[in-house]
């Protein structure tokens, strides 16, 4: 199945019991809400598809793997109604990843920032490359996401990038 989304889309593909869904906007991979509805709702119906065992959620592109929601939709925000809907759009994904009884796994392929690190933090298993990265705003978040990747392995030498601005 193809979602496409004003250049974007999000992809599911099932061969041999393994579904892959992939998503990809032009801008960073910054998710508009039709495609984290999308991905939501993709995720959960692998989860309940009896020809899927595992799931592999990956973005599309080079070196950034997730830069969060639209910052083109956060603009146009004028009620409280709209704020609310804008803001659980990656609260739904790492809800569906979170009650999914299959095994996620994320395939990290460079930085994320914003919504995209708890979408990391909401997959089962993550791998991830040496142009892995995060960014990361709050220093709270450090301690959650160290304790989240402690299931994650790299196909490089080092260990992915945090950034914390000062």
């Amino acid at each position: 199945m193809l979602l496409e989304v004003q250049n974007g889309y999000v992809k599911t593909e099932t061969h041999n019991y393994v579904t892959t869904i992939e998503f990809f906007h032009p801008k960073g991979n910054s998710l508009p809400g039709k495609i984290l509805e999308e991905l939501a709702k993709e995720i959960h119906f692998a989860g309940t598809h009896s020809e899927t065992r595992v799931i592999i959620l990956k973005s599309a592109g080079d070196r950034i793997f997730c830069s969060g929601a639209s910052f083109d939709e956060l603009i146009h925000i004028k009620t409280l109604e709209e704020g609310i809907k804008f803001f659980s759009g990656f609260a739904q994904i790492i809800n569906a990843v979170r009650k999914c009884p299959k095994f996620v796994i994320g395939r990290v392929q460079g930085r994320s920032v914003g919504g995209g690190i708890g979408l990391i933090a909401a997959v089962d298993y993550a791998i991830y490359n040496c142009f892995a990265g995060c960014v990361l705003s709050l220093l709270p978040c450090v301690i959650f996401l160290y304790s989240s990747l402690s299931f994650a392995i790299t196909t490089c030498s080092t260990p992915p990038i945090l950034f914390i601005p000062k």
